[in-house]
């Protein structure tokens, strides 16, 4: 094993992107690593290998122009890949034939932010009239609609969701930050929000889930990233930015922990970087170098050994997480 201190972050990426002037809207690892689907044009998605950047194959079709709003691999399936456009189109590919295998589109509100269970056989998207739509993953068939109630005004979702995440182990659960700077626990069950974690100041992609613990990233100066207990909502511990590396105050718009729960990335607008953590203790391991735009996505590999970032402008970079030589 080895110690958090002996980690850091290579300071020339491994590969990048150039500027394609539309924000990245989207990030996401294979399940094994080797490859990463992003989207920097609207409605266009590229899938490279995650360790030169060289593309494989870009996935295109005709029903929207729109942005993609959300991109991730089939936890099981390595050759089908789900993604979701603003204006509700639903679309999975399988990325090795560069075919649509289905598509679906949800009407009546934008769509916000979608994720797929641990187990591959549900997903959820989240609209912008506030509601939360379960699905089945193999046909694309709406299963489910949560919908928020008038007599839970204190755990009710309003208007905006900007991330959603199942609970690793229970699909049942469904995460959702809101624009009211609280996390709801949704129980599919009952269709109602349960219980709900207040404070973060969600305005991105920030928000997973690591065993029991929440991750969340707010867009603020102070208590940028907290960890959260699962079963109990009480706060854990906190990260903050380096200010001494970033040298600017930094809101975190995007944040993601790799699945083996080694390394953490969360970038933002202000410093306009990313920063990358050993997750378990906090400890600061490095940063990229700042962008001419704020980051809009971060996407980490699942066995912590790199992450990908986009801005605003469409820049891409990934940048590898290394054991510092003795």
């Amino acid at each position: 094993m080895f110690e958090p201190e002996e980690l850091f972050v290579v300071e020339s990426p491994a590969w990048t992107v150039d500027l394609s002037g539309s924000a990245v809207t989207a990030i996401d690892y294979s399940i094994d690593g080797a490859f990463v689907a992003y989207s920097n044009k609207p409605g266009i998605i590229t899938i490279a290998t995650s360790y030169t950047g060289e593309i494989k194959r870009v996935l295109e079709q005709k029903y929207t122009t729109n942005p993609i709003t959300k991109i991730r691999f089939h936890p099981f399936e390595e050759n089908l890949l789900i993604c979701t456009s603003k204006d509700g189109f639903i679309f999975l590919y399988n990325i090795v034939k560069g075919e649509m295998v289905e598509m679906s589109r949800h009407l009546g509100s934008n769509l916000l932010a979608m994720n797929v269970d641990s187990f591959g056989e549900t997903f959820a998207i989240a609209c912008a009239d506030g509601s939360i739509r379960v699905y089945d993953l193999e046909n694309l068939q709406r299963t489910k609609v949560l919908v928020k109630m008038a007599s839970r005004t204190s755990a009710s979702q309003q208007v905006n969701i900007y991330d959603i995440c199942f609970h690793p182990e229970d699909s049942n659960v469904i995460l959702a930050a809101g624009w009211n700077d609280r996390v709801l626990y949704w129980d599919v069950r009952t269709g109602n929000a349960e219980r709900n974690i207040a404070g973060p100041h969600i305005r991105g992609a920030g928000l997973d889930v690591h065993n029991d613990t929440i991750i969340t990233a707010s867009a603020r100066d102070k208590k940028q990233i907290e960890m959260w207990d699962y079963g109990s909502g009480k706060k854990l511990r906190e990260i903050n930015i380096n200010p001494e590396t970033a040298k600017k105050e930094c809101y975190i718009n995007a944040c993601k922990v790799s699945r083996n729960g080694l390394a953490l990335a969360a970038g933002g607008s202000g410093c306009n970087l990313t920063q990358s953590f050993e997750f378990s203790h906090g400890t600061y391991i490095g940063q990229t170098a700042p962008y001419s735009s704020p980051v809009s996505y971060v996407a980490v590999s699942p066995f912590g050994s790199s992450f990908v970032t986009g801005t605003e402008n469409g820049d891409i970079s990934c940048h590898m997480i290394r054991l510092k030589p003795n």
